[in-house]
């Protein structure tokens, strides 16, 4: 290994013992070391591999600003590479959460014959405790910041500046346009790898949809780029193939020219199975609904002194216990679907408000593990609400249940209005995609 200025960035080069190689490319916020074992491997494998950190993070030079250098600055990487003795002039892409987006940005570089990315940023929707520790532990400052957001949950003032807050839609979408921008006009062969227990889960999938030579895989890895496992984890972890072990292989056949073998896969939770299919969802899905027993009309009564809370993804929600400010229903029958399910309510309410729906997995010992959520704004008045879950593939077995949860907030996932709010729900209903792909 080998640290040189690549682009006017600082990079570690790896080089395999035959030369000139192709060159597998990762250009990262989060500092290399984490990825040498990776590189290694590859060099082993008789790839080059550059590792850069990206403009204002760890060794490089400059200001980060999250989304903005990375077309320029990748492009003038791969014009670096591609000009070295050891290069045969051809690059893979490859990178987890930012550093796929930065991988998509510099996509239409003419040395590109592929791109592997997992669990791509920037997300379809941001989740204010996601967004929260994006920025006070990855996003801002040159190191990465373990330890902040839990430190960030506990004080009246956020111990480090999160610039515009709370997120809104102008904090992402320029840089979802960007990248899908990109996927979209790229010919080349891609490999996004996803986790149903991160929020970018949708972002996987859209990406994925854009792209014209996709492979698809959705498994339920955990790290701290997902959801955060905690010491008290209640969901059970599905064994799966190290996604390292699909990605390696894969960039290794791209870049020689062989074919990569690689199909489509899909972890299905629940059963915990894996099946050979194609993950993403249908554009315009059939729709049909799960029955669901419970109160035809019931209140939420938030108290803002106490608010309804969203523990971490991995916890048990049961310690929660009886409250009343939420509306929990039960799904009966067979629960099983592929892709974004959708709850339809009718709502009346004092105030304004966010009506959160989470979907939540009850195992036979009890334990309650969240699946899925989403969001939607009332208003003063009546009205029906319709909120869209994240994507998910599920088949529950025997003595597995489902339940629907209503709440107004759920801080710190969700924000909650600082005021007294009532919100009456009625006819309720769990609306899940109707067949498989």
């Amino acid at each position: 290994m080998i640290d040189v200025p690549v682009g006017g960035l600082v990079a570690d080069v790896f080089l395999p013992e035959r030369l000139p190689a192709p060159t597998v490319v990762v250009r990262t916020p989060y500092g290399t070391p984490g990825l040498w074992p990776e590189a290694d491997a590859l060099t082993g494998a008789g790839l080059a591999v550059v590792l850069q950190d990206l403009r204002g993070r760890h060794r490089s030079p400059g200001e980060f600003e999250a989304g903005a250098d990375e077309r320029a600055d990748g492009h003038a990487a791969l014009d670096w590479i591609t000009a070295q003795p050891w290069s045969d002039g051809v690059t893979c892409l490859y990178g987890t959460a930012y550093e796929a987006y930065a991988a998509w940005c510099a996509v239409g570089h003419p040395s590109v014959r592929g791109v592997a990315g997992r669990q791509s940023w920037p997300p379809a929707a941001v989740a204010v405790d996601e967004e929260l520790w994006w920025r006070t532990e990855i996003g801002g400052g040159r190191q990465l910041r373990p330890g902040l957001y839990d430190l960030a949950l506990t004080r009246p003032a956020w111990p480090v500046p999160l610039g515009a807050w709370p997120p809104t839609p102008s904090s992402w979408h320029p840089q979802a346009r960007r990248a899908s921008s990109r996927i979209r006009a790229a010919d080349l062969p891609t490999l996004h790898l996803g986790s149903w227990y991160c929020g970018s889960a949708a972002t996987t999938l859209r990406q994925a949809a854009l792209a014209r030579r996709a492979t698809v895989v959705m498994g339920g890895w955990a790290s701290p780029l997902t959801h955060r496992l905690q010491p008290e984890c209640a969901i059970d972890v599905p064994v799966d193939p190290d996604p390292s072990d699909l990605a390696l292989p894969w960039l290794v056949a791209v870049a020689t020219g062989a074919d990569p073998m690689e199909g489509h896969r899909c972890l299905v939770l629940g059963s915990n199975r894996w099946e050979q299919t194609d993950p993403r969802p249908a554009a315009r899905p059939d729709l049909r609904a799960l029955p669901l027993t419970g109160p035809a009309s019931s209140s939420i009564d938030h108290d803002p002194a106490d608010p309804y809370p969203s523990l971490p993804h991995s916890a048990d929600l049961l310690v929660i216990g009886p409250r009343a400010d939420v509306v929990r229903l039960r799904a009966t029958g067979h629960v099983e679907w592929r892709g974004a399910a959708r709850v339809r309510c009718r709502v009346r309410t004092d105030r304004a408000a966010e009506l959160v729906a989470t979907l939540v997995h009850e195992t036979p010992a009890g334990v309650r593990t969240r699946l899925a959520d989403g969001t939607a704004p009332i208003t003063p008045g009546h009205a029906v609400a319709e909120m869209r879950c994240a994507p998910v593939a599920v088949d529950l077995p025997a003595g597995h249940v489902l339940h629907l949860e209503l709440t107004v907030g759920r801080r710190p996932r969700h924000t909650a209005p600082e005021t007294p709010v009532t919100v009456t729900v009625s006819d309720v209903e769990l609306l899940v995609p109707g067949g498989r792909r």
